[in-house]
């Protein structure tokens, strides 16, 4: 009976190793291809996610008026300074939910931060972070309870539109209206090729969110000293 010889036997583990490279190598794209896709699966949720939560606060600001109230001001120093880096005014907004559990009304107060992750090695950028307190009159010390929004932010900013003009600040002190017309919010994601430089043939991906602010509020009413 006539065996393998030593040549043959070299040339079908040969070609047996390269078939198994070329299946190894189409394993781990297909598996590279599912990453990613499941990667930004979760990133458009996330973002669907904190794009109904903060037009949601925005939509649902007060007039601020009132024992809890404040004004709307975005030159804000935030909450604690330990929290991040504040990127909203402090928002007044009826958003809390009412239920048989809680004791506190549906006005709560809410600001947004930009934080650096924990965890460097998930994905470039700065996670967001909504911060809100509803105990508006506390006895000691205001408590606050973070959530977190999304991952991968670079800048998140806010600007307003006082009927005639979009304004980068707002003070609801100094303008005519307590409250702008709209606030429009624009969110800038980091870029995700890390390790590479940036190419401006290649922009970051930005979205934007106009919320018109439909609560009916006072005017600042200045008195005119003049002739009648």
């Amino acid at each position: 009976m006539r065996g393998f010889t030593l040549i043959e036997l070299l040339l079908a583990i040969s070609i047996f190793a390269i078939v198994l490279v070329a299946a190894n190598s189409i394993l781990f794209g297909v598996l590279r291809l599912r990453n990613r896709t499941m990667d930004r699966i979760t990133q458009a949720t996330d973002l669907e996610r904190a794009s109904t939560i903060i037009r949601r606060d925005i939509a649902g600001i007060v007039v601020p008026t009132g024992k809890l109230t404040g004004v709307l001001q975005s030159e804000s120093d935030g909450l604690d300074s330990g929290q991040g880096k504040p990127v909203s005014p402090i928002f007044y907004t009826n958003t809390g939910l009412i239920d048989d559990r809680s004791r506190w009304a549906e006005i709560q107060k809410v600001i947004y931060y930009l934080r650096t992750p924990t965890n460097q090695v998930s994905a470039p950028g700065l996670d967001l972070v909504r911060t809100v307190t509803r105990n508006l009159l506390p006895a000691t010390q205001e408590q606050f309870e973070d959530q977190w929004l999304l991952g991968g932010v670079e800048q998140l900013t806010f600007t307003y539109y006082d009927g005639t003009q979009w304004q980068t600040s707002w003070n609801s002190t100094n303008q005519v209206s307590v409250l702008p017309r709209a606030i429009k919010v624009e969110l800038l994601l980091a870029s995700q090729n890390t390790g590479q430089k940036k190419n401006a043939s290649q922009p970051q991906t930005s979205v934007q969110w106009v919320v018109p602010i439909l609560v009916a509020a006072d005017t600042n009413q200045t008195q005119i000293a003049g002739v009648r």
